[in-house]
């Protein structure tokens, strides 16, 4: 990404209250302290859309599973069967065959599956229920005007390097907002000013003095500065990690690099999705299944070294109803799933209370939500993240750990 900088622009970024979000898209950044390696790296991937958790980690044996879908489950037996993990409640469980690297990160003890997750919420509304996810809110509950990622930097105090906060899409998502440190760098390689240095350093004498936006402007001349000189002494393994050229491939690469450089990378985020199937499921399904799988394996090899640093958790706004739909797919529901992959994972293992499917058992044709997804979010933040102040995050959660770390 080059950025093309100006008086003017620089001006609009500061005027606006935005830190530099008038800058350019994809750059977003204000003051912050200088940078340090980061002791711990939260990242949160969405799978914007609502994934089918119950595909992705089909009850596969369940006859009332197998009923509600005849032409596109998971099979125990025989062809593209699904790869049999572990039990939930007595439950037998089989990872979609599209993702054969995820078990063997799951047999590694790396990878925790947490299922019948989900928000308390009757909407199905892609929009509504991503922007109350990611402000960490359920129905009849206080709104929220910042996201909870937000809550949780500005509880410890704020951002402690300047490249501490990063999103990996071309803006920031809702679970940033209200943290004006946060910096979406859509590919670190290419993260730069037009004209590189010697713009740099023309924008720089243009601010020497006392203004408005002198400090917005060196604090993102400071960001890209700490990038290029990271990529300066980067050694870059990552063409033999086994990313694909896929659209998830490509964030989790950049992400790596940005780590390994060390310039204080602490939380970030990074968006995959089209996951929103309501036709022709299966292709579909298994086509963005072996890049998800693929793509992870990938970002756990090339962050070797790092691994007991990193805690990547996977969220979705709601999964599908159990019963598909007579074009083959599968309409808005409510639980789905979230994966936790991490060096000090306690992996091999799903938890979480498995409702059932029998009718009786389902929330109007859903599978029933058993586990707030803030349980999960809020473990990973006590445990692995320092995180003091939990009720300045998700004011109405009672924690009660699942037992992850």
């Amino acid at each position: 990404m080059t950025m093309n900088l100006s008086r003017r622009h620089l001006l609009a970024g500061s005027s606006a209250g935005l830190g530099l979000a008038a800058l350019a898209p994809g750059l977003k950044v204000a003051f912050a302290a200088d940078a340090a390696p980061a002791k711990d790296v939260l990242i949160v991937l969405f799978q914007r859309g609502a994934c089918d958790w119950l595909q992705m980690l089909a009850p596969a044996g369940d006859p009332n599973y197998i009923a509600a879908r005849p032409t596109i489950r998971v099979p125990a037996t025989g062809a593209n069967a699904g790869i049999g993990l572990s039990s939930l409640g007595g439950t037998d469980f089989y990872l979609s065959a599209s993702a054969p690297e995820l078990k063997t990160l799951y047999d590694s003890g790396k990878i925790a599956f947490v299922h019948a997750v989900g928000m308390p919420t009757t909407d199905r509304s892609h929009f509504i229920c991503q922007d109350m996810m990611e402000k960490g809110i359920a129905d009849n509950e206080t709104k929220q005007n910042s996201g909870w990622l937000a809550r949780h930097i500005a509880s410890g105090g704020g951002a402690s390097a300047e490249l501490a906060t990063i999103s990996t899409a071309s803006t920031n998502p809702a679970a940033l907002l209200g943290e004006p440190s946060a910096v979406a760098i859509t590919d670190a390689s290419n993260f730069n000013i037009s004209g590189g240095s010697s713009t740099g350093n023309i924008i720089r004498a243009m601010n020497t003095g006392v203004s408005a936006y002198k400090n917005v402007a060196n604090a993102a001349l400071d960001a890209v500065d700490a990038v290029q000189q990271g990529l300066r002494t980067l050694t870059d393994t990552s063409s033999t990690a086994g990313y694909t050229t896929g659209a998830l491939s490509q964030p989790l690469r950049s992400l790596a690099k940005l780590i390994k450089m060390n310039v204080g990378v602490s939380v970030a985020t990074v968006d995959f999705g089209s996951w929103d199937m309501h036709n022709g499921l299966v292709g579909e399904f298994n086509q963005r299944t072996i890049e998800f799988s693929r793509a992870l394996a990938a970002f756990w090899k090339d962050m070797e070294g790092y691994h007991d640093r990193i805690t990547l958790v996977t969220m979705t706004e709601f999964g599908r109803r159990l019963q598909e739909n007579t074009s083959q797919g599968t309409d808005h529901g409510s639980a789905s799933g979230m994966m936790i992959l991490g060096g000090n994972v306690k992996g091999g293992k799903i938890y979480g209370t498995w409702p059932g499917l029998a009718p009786s058992q389902l929330t109007t044709g859903d599978l029933t939500v058993t586990t707030d997804y803030r349980q999960v979010l809020a473990e990973i933040l006590t445990v692995r993240h320092a995180e003091k102040n939990l009720a300045a995050v998700f004011p109405t959660l009672k924690y009660s750990p699942l037992g992850i770390f």
